[in-house]
């Protein structure tokens, strides 16, 4: 009985440093999320301070600004396309954590359940060897 304690109680030490991992891993995606976003939230900025209101433009000026307009929305749309995944791969580490927890838990359950077990045989052990102790001794 005590192997069987011992070893659930190693694999739910086992199963709680993979939560953790797991957590750690959301938490990473997270700030890269965050840092995403707030980057978005830049470009965007650029993006409506570039248009100016000048009456006259030349040739250059329209083509440099058409360009670097451009270059914004390809960035924007590569940022849009990294939120996404980000939120999947965030939505998908949510469902890792919970599993892991959950093996956690059932390994503790497994460990609490077993350890019980042994501690009442003992006791029944126990409680068996002191009557016939006893037993003996007011026979004699």
């Amino acid at each position: 009985m005590g192997k069987q304690v011992k070893i659930f109680d190693l694999l739910a030490k086992k199963q709680s440093l993979t939560v953790f991992k797991s957590q750690k891993r959301k938490n990473q995606l997270m700030e890269e999320l965050n840092q995403v976003s707030s980057y978005k939230k830049q470009l965007l900025e650029i993006s409506s301070s570039i248009e100016t209101k000048q009456p006259y433009k030349t040739v250059a000026e329209i083509k440099s600004e058409n360009w670097y307009n451009l270059k914004i929305q390809d960035e924007l749309r590569a940022i849009d396309n990294k939120i996404e995944f980000l939120n999947l791969e965030i939505k998908n580490q949510n469902i890792q954590v919970a599993t892991a927890s959950e093996k956690q838990k059932k390994f503790q359950e497994k460990r609490k359940f077993f350890n019980s077990l042994e501690k009442q045989e003992k006791e029944t052990r126990l409680e068996s060897s002191i009557p016939s102790a006893t037993n003996n001794r007011s026979k004699t």
